[in-house]
């Protein structure tokens, strides 16, 4: 591939990192709906605040030094939050200033909670909240570009690339705060980086693996329990170069070293908040590992509320689209299916197996881009009458997820009564209770259930407000989509070019 060809690549992962975000900005919630958003938010305001992790004691939190209390969560995402943190209070203030209060209502949307535990009502939080558009939008562009690296041709891989991002269960969590995108992103890189290595063996791919590594366990320490198949995946690779078990060990040094740091710096923070260096830090007071796995392996699989299938649906797929895939990648499938099953045996046992209160099988949601990898590749060599089992597919999670951005997970929680249930997971396993069908059913009400940005400002300020603010994501919306057309005429023209020449030396050869 020449430079040329390459940069026009580039240039389409670019505005597709551009298109998606412009499409999450315009789709977000502007505020949280869920505590884990809320204490890692507080986390951010107390690290630019004061300089600490003290948070006001609530939900999730536990006393510990001093006498002040903290929450459960790593630093990681806290910390990567400080610039959209100083985003919203510059833009607050620079809006203050103006005597703009119009404008500051319109990001800070309605006051929700208390000033301790606040939900919703502050710029900071609006620009703090869009933090996950940045991340899944890295994360489509990381996804075609990978796609490209494997093998697919650049129309494939970008359809993939905008599959993943349009109808699967990533989209919903671009609109929100969560720890997952973040986690899904460090995931893919890390794999990326690695599979980099095995291709073209460098010392600097394996350390930005290691540093991925790092990073994921900083943003969630559970991440740790992926290290192992990341490990002997490089190992493998490194083994079957040197074909020495010693090298081996030691071309994995690069990789382990950040991730080791990233497990100390977990342990010291938790000294920091508790007083114990321990890695898990409170995580026990809030969880404990005594679930079955025939419960939780039944319900990422098989049941109405948690099925990665039915959330995903393109993953249906996945046994026909991994086989080619896996007769020309045997360790890379081996790796993601190691991974998959790290974390559903891992998060499996815990009596939190679902991750509820959210929408669908979140604690699998960072495995969705790694098992859909091979979608380009297989794309690219499909017959057309193949379409008419991938569109339905398709279209299926493109609607799930427009029930996941629309639809405030909590408000259905109450109004749907699943807060009275017993078993309290009972909506999970109950076909006519479950999510899909009363975010439905809230979707078709049309009441304060949907709640979006754009949505709110409608009601409370107008629709020409709404149109306002509507106006730059659908601009950047619509020149990322003929940037991106543009590109992949100049990729395929000269991919036919070079099939044209490479032909036409073949004959003059023969000749």
């Amino acid at each position: 591939m020449d430079l040329k060809h390459a940069s026009a690549n580039w240039k389409i992962a670019a505005w597709l990192f551009a298109g998606f975000l412009a499409l999450f900005v315009a789709l977000t919630r502007g505020h949280f709906y869920l505590s884990d958003e809320v204490q890692v938010f507080q986390q951010t305001r107390s690290l630019w605040e004061r300089g600490d992790l003290s948070v006001a004691p609530n939900i999730n939190t536990v006393r510990g030094r001093g006498g002040l209390y903290y929450a459960q969560y790593g630093v990681g995402q806290s910390v990567l939050a400080l610039p959209f943190y100083a985003a919203g209070k510059t833009v607050h203030r620079l809006l203050d200033r103006a005597g703009a209060a119009s404008w500051i209502q319109t990001f800070a949307g309605p006051v929700i909670g208390d000033p301790n535990f606040r939900w919703g009502g502050e710029v900071e939080i609006f620009f703090v909240n869009l933090f996950c558009a940045f991340v899944m939008a890295a994360l489509v562009a990381v996804f075609y570009l990978f796609n490209l690296r494997l093998g697919a041709a650049p129309r494939w891989a970008l359809i993939s690339a905008v599959t993943v991002g349009l109808a699967t269960h990533l989209t919903g969590f671009g609109v929100e705060f969560l720890q997952h995108p973040a986690e899904a992103l460090f995931v893919l890189l890390a794999f990326y980086f690695l599979f980099e290595d095995s291709e073209n063996p460098r010392a600097r791919y394996r350390l930005l693996a290691g540093a991925m590594a790092g990073m994921l366990i900083l943003v969630r320490a559970s991440g740790v329990v992926l290290i192992p198949a990341l490990t002997l995946y490089l190992f493998w690779n490194v083994y079957r170069r040197l074909h020495e078990t010693a090298r081996a060990v030691a071309g994995c040094a690069l990789f382990l070293i950040p991730a080791a740091c990233a497990i100390f710096i977990t342990m010291w923070v938790n000294y920091v908040k508790w007083g114990q260096a321990s890695f898990s830090g409170s995580y026990q007071a809030f969880n404990t590992f005594t679930n079955s796995w025939l419960v939780s392996i039944y319900g990422y699989l098989f049941s109405p509320g948690q099925s990665i299938f039915l959330f995903s649906p393109i993953l249906i797929l996945a046994p026909v689209y991994f086989r080619p895939f896996a007769q020309r990648y045997r360790a890379e499938t081996s790796a993601i299916l190691g991974l998959t099953a790290s974390y559903a045996l891992f998060y499996g046992r815990s009596v939190t197996w679902h991750g509820q209160w959210c929408f669908g099988p979140r604690y699998l949601m960072a495995m969705v881009p790694l098992l859909t990898l091979p979608l380009g590749l297989w794309l690219g060599s499909i017959r057309r009458r193949a379409w008419l089992a991938i569109v339905p597919l398709l279209l299926a999670g493109a609607f799930i997820e427009v029930l996941h951005v629309a639809v405030n997970v909590s408000y259905v929680f109450y109004r749907a009564g699943y807060t009275k249930l017993i078993p309290s997971d009972a909506f999970i396993f109950i076909p006519q209770i479950c999510q899909i069908v009363t975010h439905w059913h809230a979707l078709t009400a049309w009441d304060d259930q949907v709640d979006m940005w754009v949505v709110n400002v409608a009601r409370e300020l107008g629709a020409s407000r709404a149109m306002e603010i509507l106006f730059l994501p659908c601009a950047l919306l619509a020149l990322s989509i003929e940037r991106i057309r543009t590109y992949l005429t100049l990729v395929e023209d000269a991919s036919v070019s070079e099939s044209h020449s490479f032909a036409s030396g073949i004959t003059n050869s023969a000749l």
